[in-house]
């Protein structure tokens, strides 16, 4: 369903000779919860450096309905269907597990576990960064010969 929405979305984009917006936060990225080609799929994404927190904060700074902003999170994906429940865990508390890990750098199974999250939570957390990096990268190319197809080329005047 994801990946139709943004096939829809890409092109209405195209006929209006516009943009698609992608609505992921830094928390979802990191954690794989998205559909590759699916709502992982835009042409840029002013939300993707902030995490879950991060938006709702931002949310109530500008005035939008605290009904809104307290929603259970969901892909409306099927009746009853919750990210958090899909995760496995809050996005509070994988916001400060991935605040340590990705902001600060840190390692320690001790040291994440003291932000609140058990060891099996951190784990999750960790296994989900590793597992789903592919969706963080573009899809590789040039596997079987070739030089890599730079991303920008400037001209030198001779």
């Amino acid at each position: 369903m994801a990946r139709e929405r943004m096939s829809i979305l890409f092109d209405i984009a195209a006929r209006d000779q516009r943009l698609v917006l992608g609505t992921s936060n830094k928390t979802e990225i990191c954690l794989g919860y998205s559909t590759w080609y699916g709502d992982s799929a835009c042409s840029l994404n002013p939300l993707g450096g902030l995490y879950k927190h991060e938006i709702r904060e931002m949310a109530a700074l500008m005035g939008i309905p605290e009904k809104i902003i307290t929603k259970n999170p969901t892909a409306d994906l099927w009746p009853g269907q919750t990210d958090e429940g899909e995760l496995g865990v809050t996005y509070d508390l994988a916001d400060r597990v991935l605040f340590e890990i990705i902001e600060m750098g840190e390692r320690s199974l001790r040291k994440l576990t003291a932000v609140g999250a058990d060891e099996k939570v951190v784990r999750l957390i960790v296994d989900r960064i590793n597992r789903f990096a592919y969706k963080r990268l573009p899809p590789a190319t040039d596997l079987l010969e070739g030089r890599p197809v730079p991303d920008a080329v400037s001209l030198v005047e001779d």
